[in-house]
């Protein structure tokens, strides 16, 4: 195992390495003057200048790369063309606004998928087995923000059970403020005892999270299902059955875990799925995370506000992946 996590700390770090420089270069290659940028409209040519040689951009290219690699070192991902303040203030504090969601949204679709794909194996060929195998096949083919654009109609329109966008009523951030200790609400407002902040900043996140759920949920739910049931296959679990062992020992204890390694690699790409899902998510709800600031930065060609995000979400998909594939090998012993 020591050595198992001394490969993959390596392979992190190379992976990492290998975004870094990819994106540098790619972001380098982009049209539009980077200095120009930084002073905005009307700037005069001295002060364009004054800026490249600010930001370093008067130096040769290899030069500029290397800066940025020392820099990124000590977490030091440049400052802001669009806000002047460094990316990596600005990303801590957007990035756990939209971690909550994230977390949230792979905790509910891993415990109802697993969940869903366990009952549809155990009654393979009834009636329930055949709702399920409908309901998450309708919820991998449904298009995300579709989804949240129906919940949205629904919920808020029609019922008026939920919010419609944003993660606190406006009169609570007057009356209840959120006081950031962490950046993630539902921390802060538990730590600070704002109860009556959590609730609503509860109550705001359902439809966001239910819409980043369903179509991770589908998937796991489907693979959980076709794992379980090719496990219950094999010659052992024949030879088990034949033995007298009983039908649940069988598949809840030899069939699950077993069906579990495919499992945890589906979980590990869902965080990917979900992180890019977050994007547009949190457009339609209003939600003040790394969407919106991604969004921010595209409108006003933010080159290094977009290095920090997509340095960002490729560190967190990276980890995510890596954390699974030491689970697996927790769980299934056979790997090697």
């Amino acid at each position: 195992m020591f050595l198992f996590l001394c490969k993959r700390f390596l392979g992190l770090i190379v992976l990492l390495i290998a975004l870094s420089t990819l994106v540098f270069f790619f972001t380098r290659s982009l049209p539009g003057d980077m200095a120009a940028l930084y002073i905005g409209g009307n700037a005069k040519a001295e002060q364009i200048e004054r800026a490249r040689i600010e930001l370093g951009l008067d130096k040769p290219i290899i030069v500029q790369y290397k800066r940025y690699m020392e820099r990124l070192i000590h977490a030091d991902m440049g400052i802001s063309l669009r806000t002047h303040r460094p990316v990596f203030k600005d990303l801590m504090e957007k990035i756990p606004m939209s971690f909550e969601l994230v977390f949230w949204a792979l905790l509910i679709a891993t415990f109802f998928g697993v969940s869903f794909g366990v009952t549809a194996a155990y009654f393979h060929g009834s009636f329930i087995d055949e709702i399920i195998k409908w309901l998450t096949s309708a919820a991998v083919s449904l298009p995300i923000f579709f989804l949240a654009l129906l919940l949205q109609l629904l919920f808020f329109n029609y019922l008026g059970w939920f919010p419609l966008q944003g993660r606190l009523d406006s009169f609570l951030e007057f009356t209840n403020p959120i006081e950031s200790i962490t950046g993630f609400s539902m921390i802060d407002t538990l730590v600070t005892g704002n109860f009556k902040a959590f609730f609503n900043v509860t109550w705001h996140m359902v439809l966001p999270v239910v819409a980043l759920c369903v179509s991770p949920w589908g998937i796991i739910a489907r693979l959980t299902r076709s794992s379980l049931l090719d496990i219950m296959e094999q010659d052992y679990i024949l030879a088990a059955r034949a033995s007298g062992i009983s039908e649940s020992v069988l598949f809840f204890y030899y069939g699950l875990r077993n069906a579990l390694s495919p499992v945890l690699t589906v979980i590990g790409l869902s965080v990917a799925l979900i992180l890019l899902a977050t994007f547009y998510v949190e457009m339609i709800f209003n939600w003040p995370g790394i969407g919106y600031y991604s969004l921010a930065a595209i409108i006003s060609l933010d080159y290094t506000a977009l290095m920090g995000v997509t340095l960002m979400i490729g560190t967190v998909y990276v980890i995510a992946n890596t954390t699974m594939d030491i689970l697996r090998r927790v769980v299934d012993p056979r790997i090697k």
